[in-house]
């Protein structure tokens, strides 16, 4: 009974102060022009007044009335700010239980002088690292090491990004991300969307947000998430721009130089942007490949392939936003890629027979042009009804995505002494291929009350593909035609989208509730055995997300999502690419669409955020490497789909701000992906423990200098039939302003110790493979930026136009 007593003496105490710290108080302030008109669009910030701590923000209205509501006890002062006028600070303000509601005297803002302009600098600098409430921002632009780097550079060292040398990118451990740009999903995959991103400099992007459990308004597609590259926009009012060139070193060059400019005005924003990146780089796979014929051992390939690649890459970027009236905005975007990859390789294998001694060899060079040329053109429209958010959207899209792939393989056979034993094979490929796509969609936010609004919107996508493959074994005088590794085959999708989102908040809780429907209507022709498939299929992905605010620094969250990953086009395309005589890729045209539920539940104190997550993946879409069932000593790489795929995994974010020149950003990902299905004879029911943990650290020091020092460190883990080891890099660079803090100088090395290098070991009842990968990851690179025109920042107009699912499947 005492026991009992204290108890529920305890819980009387708890409530009493529960209920004496929920009281709240709220603040209304007017915001006035030197003509005493409201300004619109203030910035109003409640400090504490004993450490000038930051509590709340809010916007100024079109009336210039801004309201901080929801406020704890206590006193504070208001900070306000806004572009071209001198910040203004408020006399002291106390809240307490008899006056928990103030409206403070006018504050009126006064142009800003010049030297005050002057000295309006935006000298705050975002980590390389944030960790948002829905998503982590990686900032490209404001990262030393990543100068001189491509995309994909920045994203194998973003946090839970990892990409295997068989281009399959993955995050968090799950595979099936989504790769957008600018709000618009690349249309293509594997090799074709990591040349893309090998191509796109790094001076030409400003951050990349990685979202892993996006809103029913995103494409429902994405089994781990959507990973999204923000392209540069300059938002200064008036004429500017910014120009880089930079030059890196490895075993080979690499250099970079690039351009971004924009002008404007009340009525008109135009802007445009122009990058070329020049890149040579090797890549080191060595292998062996055991066989095995029920049980028995049967021979095995000692393999060491080199290839070099080189890159010349075109990325041009214009647009332009027009304000016909203050309710109103049209703009264009047109943008498009002009690349050249020139690859070659060398493959030489030696062969051992069922007594593992070395009996023969077989050389093949391959020499490989890549020519992709893309454009894509959108218009856009927005309407703001009124200044209750209440607003239309609009995009219509159309791109065309084109490669063409020349290649040229000669294989020799040999003795161990050097001498020919079989006649040279040689082997020419002519690969074309096209795709069309054609979307539009719209989205309409109707508030509902001043906490609750709801969101609808539809989308249709029109693709169309078309790829012919040649191959002629030229061999002989006389070139003849393979039918065996030539084919053709044609694809034509149409999906269809309906969704709605409500957004509400209370005192504590936020909630959002969605619903999308997508229906899809696809057929595809193979001309190879005249082969025809055609489905259609409908549907239904809900997401729920809800928060619960604990205090004023501690939150707690929980989201439950259906998501689906469609096969990318090219991974449906059956068309064969040869390494040499015993490796190829090839797609699966018989690759059905993977179906998740994923939940996670999220815990945050002050900047330190937790995240447990659990999803179920059905018919999972994993890229296996695999012995043929056809051919004898074949590997052949392709997409299949497994049984399903369970993640178990907990995600830390820790910024620490160990010193006022010392920030670190640390992210964690620890977690356990288990595999179930059944290929070439082998069941998979298994799975591993794996953990991939980033440190990103700058230290800021006088005089205009920046460090920054970043590691990453990955366990390895399982992917389908592959096991895969630690790797772990460590890069380091340096920054100094120059020329009145309109110049930057950068120099950075990544990957010091050419320590990230991925080895793994795939097993099946009839072949084991072990290799390991060597890239050129350890690269120094110098840079310089200029930036030009006026310092005056206007507001940025996000641009999310509406092909973003059908681009990433293309692989653009």
């Amino acid at each position: 009974m005492r026991k009992l007593m204290l108890v529920m003496i305890s819980l009387l105490s708890v409530g009493i102060t529960m209920a004496q710290n929920s009281q709240r108080g709220k603040i209304t302030v007017n915001i006035l022009g030197e003509g005493q008109q409201g300004l619109e669009n203030a910035t109003v910030e409640l400090l504490k007044s004993k450490d000038s701590t930051l509590v709340k923000a809010a916007i100024s209205g079109k009336a210039g009335l801004a309201e901080l509501e929801n406020i704890p006890l206590g006193s504070y002062v208001l900070r306000i700010t806004m572009i071209n006028y001198a910040r203004q600070f408020s006399t002291p303000v106390s809240l307490t239980g008899e006056r928990s509601v103030i409206s403070l005297p006018a504050i009126t803002l006064l142009p800003a002088t010049a030297a005050q302009m002057k000295e309006v600098t935006i000298t705050a600098r975002k980590p390389f690292i944030q960790k948002l409430s829905d998503r982590i921002v990686v900032n490209v632009d404001n990262s030393i090491v990543s100068v001189g780097s491509s995309a994909l550079d920045v994203l194998e060292r973003s946090p839970g990004v990892l990409i295997d040398p068989n281009d399959a990118i993955s995050l968090r451990g799950r595979a099936g991300v989504i790769i957008m740009i600018d709000g618009k999903i690349t249309p293509m995959s594997g090799t074709d969307l990591v040349n893309m991103l090998r191509s796109l400099p790094s001076n030409s992007i400003e951050r990349i947000d990685i979202i892993t459990n996006p809103s029913a308004r995103y494409d429902a597609a994405g089994n781990s998430g959507i990973i999204d590259i923000r392209m540069k926009k300059d938002q200064r009012v008036g004429a500017n721009g910014t120009f880089t060139a930079g030059y890196g070193q490895g075993i080979y060059p690499k250099a970079n130089t690039g351009a971004t400019f924009n002008y404007r005005n009340k009525k008109l924003n135009f802007f445009g942007s122009y990058n070329f990146g020049y890149r040579e780089m090797f890549g080191n796979l060595v292998l062996k490949r055991e066989f095995f014929k029920n049980g028995a051992y049967e021979g095995a390939y000692d393999q060491d392939n080199f290839s070099k690649v080189q890159f010349n890459s075109n990325t041009a970027r214009l647009g332009a936003d027009f304000f016909p009236n203050k309710k109103s905005i049209i703009g264009f975007v047109l943008s498009g890629t002009l690349t050249n990859i020139n690859r070659n390789s060398n493959n030489q294998s030696l062969v051992l027979n069922n007594v593992k001694e070395p009996e023969s060899r077989f050389i093949t060079n391959n020499r490989e042009k890549n020519k992709p040329r893309n454009i894509l053109g959108n218009i856009n429209y927005k309407y703001s009804f009124d200044s209750t958010g209440r607003e239309l959207t609009a995009d219509l899209d159309y791109g065309v995505f084109n490669s063409n792939v020349l290649s040229r393989f000669i294989t020799g056979f040999y003795t161990l002494d050097g001498i020919p034993n079989k006649p040279e094979y040689k082997l020419n490929g002519d690969q074309t291929g096209k795709i069309n796509i054609a979307t539009v969609k719209a989205d309409y936010i109707h508030p509902l009350n001043k906490n609750t609004s709801l969101e609808t919107g539809f989308k249709s996508a029109f693709v169309e593909t078309d790829n012919d493959v040649e191959f002629y074994d030229v061999s002989n005088a006389t070139p003849q035609y393979d039918s065996s590794k030539s084919n053709r085959f044609n694809y034509k999708e149409n999906n269809n989208a309906l969704y709605v989102n409500m957004n509400t908040e209370f005192k504590k809780f936020s909630l959002m509730a969605g619903l999308r429907a997508e229906q899809t209507n696809m057929e595809g022709y193979q001309e190879v055995n005249d082969i025809r498939f055609d489905s259609s299929y409908l549907q239904l992905f809900p997401s729920i997300f809800l928060n619960y605010k604990l205090g004023a620094e501690k939150t707690i969250g929980l989201s439950v999502s259906r998501r689906i990953d469609r096969p990318n086009y090219s991974e449906l395309n059956p068309f064969r690419f040869f390494l040499d005589p015993s490796t190829y890729s090839s797609g699966n045209p018989y690759l059905k669409p993977q179906l998740t539920w994923a939940y996670e539940l999220s815990y945050t104190i002050k900047q330190l955020s937790f995240t447990l997550a659990y999803s179920h993946t059905k018919q999972n879409s994993t890229v296996v490497i695999r012995p043929s069932e056809t051919e004898e000593r074949v590997t052949v790489q392709m997409p299949v789909n497994l049984n399903t795929y369970d993640y178990y995994g907990i995600t830390v974010a820790a910024p620490i701000r160990f010193t006022k020149w010392w920030n670190a950003i640390n992210n964690a990902n620890i977690y356990y992906g288990h595999y179930n299905g059944n290929l070439a004879s082998t069941t998979l029911d298994n799975g591993a423990p794996a953990a991939n943990i980033s440190t990103n650290n700058t230290f800021i020091v006088p005089k205009g200098w920046t460090f920054e020092l970043n590691a990453n460190v990955n366990t390895g883990g399982q992917y389908g039939f592959m096991k895969l080891d630690p790797q772990w890099q460590l890069s380091a660079g340096v920054q100094k302003t120059i020329m009145n803090k309109k110049g930057t100088i950068r120099l950075n090395i990544t990957d010091i110790f050419w320590t990230n290098v991925p080895a793994a070991v795939i097993e099946f009842s009839n072949y084991i493979e072990h290799w390991h990968s060597r890239r050129e990851t350890r690269v120094a690179n110098l840079s310089f930026t200029y930036r030009f025109g006026k310092n005056t920042v206007a507001a940025a107009r996000r641009r999310n136009t509406a092909s973003e699912e059908e681009r990433r499947r293309a692989g653009n």
